[in-house]
């Protein structure tokens, strides 16, 4: 059994609109908000692209529609490995999606993923460091490790600037 690692620096959160001028491109996007029958915002989606973001996350998205209000958007860069491919996408993407069990992603919520331990590391969305999490992404950990049998999680701690 191979452990792949993978870190992700995520950003965030943007509108739609700061999504439309945005030059990021090549990683993995999650979208939050309401749907229209919940109270509190939360994530709902999360996706991969190999293009620019905001040609995936234009207004015709298909579960972007689906996320009535509030609408935010986080935008994941892959910082480790330098050298990635879409397989290290689609397995961060999994990672995340099942440990969630993010609704929007219906057929993904399924199945576990292979063994991977994914670390986020949070940033603005002029990337400054974030030191405090957010309420929207608290109950996802900093880092996810599946050994196709267990989850072993936490939390990082940012010490300085």
């Amino acid at each position: 059994m191979s452990l792949k690692t993978i870190i992700i620096r995520w950003h965030g959160p943007h509108s739609l609109e700061q999504i439309k001028t945005s030059d990021r491109w090549n990683g993995l996007y999650m979208l939050a908000g309401r749907r229209k029958y919940q109270r509190e915002e939360q994530m709902q989606y999360c996706g991969i692209t190999e293009g620019y973001f905001c040609d995936r996350l234009n207004s015709r998205h298909h579960k972007m529609k689906q996320i009535k209000h509030e609408l935010s958007i986080w935008l994941g860069e892959v910082a480790y490995p330098t050298k990635f491919n879409r397989s290290h996408l689609e397995l961060a993407e999994q990672c995340i999606i099942y440990f969630w069990q993010l609704k929007l992603n219906e057929r993904k919520i399924i199945k576990p993923p292979q063994s991977v331990c994914v670390v986020s590391h949070w940033f603005t969305r002029s990337g400054n460091t974030r030191l405090n999490r957010l309420a929207i992404y608290k109950d996802l950990p900093d880092v996810l490790s599946w050994d196709e049998k267990r989850w072993r999680t936490g939390n990082l701690y940012v010490w300085g600037e």
